[in-house]
């Protein structure tokens, strides 16, 4: 199973841009081997039907589920598309709306205000049932506390619910950048008192902490830390786009696509199973 996570930058023009969204589309289509399961964050929702006819008619995508309406209704920016093709079959959808709802909080009744940026699904590959987790964190500068509510609403929803295979992938916006020795350095530092432990601890329990539930961070390892020799950055000089696995599901590869970069601000991230 061949897993694509990417941040297509829909942000700009407000209105979402069809010539980037074609290339983008045509970029995927180039690969040659395609993306079973394709998980893309920051989709204009003003462009869905443009999204779905080309994630439909051209890439042979046969199932989706996103999270544009919702960011309509909020009157947010994007929300997130999951779709499937070949021998995946997608079989429930749960979203950040949903999270606000029913994940008790440990220490207190968080909800965000972009609920758009979570969307879960499951998906049947074979025998095996693999939960989904497609997710934005919100730029910590500009809204501190919202993305350290959209990282403890995925560590607290996993934590809470029952054992399963999963994925975790999207842009998290953290770390700042990681040590040779595997250290994470978070941007919780930079907050302000009042944030600083809650944002130390809700970035390092998502990029460390999935390990008490058999995750593992597919990129690292793959190639583990200090140099590498593929490209280890996603954004801005910074390895900010995940993707997080069950260690179980075997994965074989992982890399970022520096010319998938070329048509959007971050780079995919691409991931290979052998389930």
């Amino acid at each position: 199973m061949r897993v694509l996570s990417w941040n297509v930058d829909g942000t700009f023009p407000p209105q979402g841009s069809p010539d980037q969204i074609t290339d983008q589309i045509g970029w995927v289509d180039s690969l040659e081997t395609p993306p079973e399961l394709l998980l893309l964050q920051e989709v204009n929702p003003n462009r869905r039907d443009l999204w779905q006819e080309l994630l439909t008619d051209q890439l042979g995508y046969e199932s989706m589920r996103d999270t544009l309406d919702i960011a309509v209704e909020q009157g947010n920016s994007n929300g997130h598309i999951t779709a499937t093709k070949g021998e995946l079959e997608l079989i429930g959808t749960t979203t950040g709306r949903e999270l606000n709802e029913n994940t008790t909080r440990t220490e207190s009744d968080r909800s965000t205000a972009y609920p758009e940026k979570l969307l879960v699904t499951c998906i049947e590959c074979g025998n095996t049932t693999i939960e989904v987790l497609n997710i934005r964190a919100v730029p910590g500068n500009s809204y501190p506390e919202e993305k350290l509510t959209i990282l403890e609403l995925a560590y607290e929803y996993i934590e809470e619910a029952e054992e399963r295979h999963r994925i975790l992938a999207g842009d998290l916006n953290t770390p700042q950048r990681e040590l040779a020795d595997g250290q994470a350095i978070t941007y919780g530092y930079q907050r302000d008192a009042d944030l600083q432990q809650r944002g130390v601890t809700a970035e390092l329990k998502i990029l460390k902490g999935l390990g008490h539930f058999g995750m593992i961070d597919v990129f690292r390892a793959q190639h583990g830390y200090g140099e590498v020799s593929s490209l280890s950055v996603s954004h801005d000089g910074r390895r900010i786009d995940h993707l997080f696995a069950s260690e179980d599901l075997s994965p074989a590869d992982c890399w970022y696509s520096e010319i998938g970069a070329t048509y959007s601000d971050h780079a995919p991230v691409i991931a290979v199973f052998d389930i």
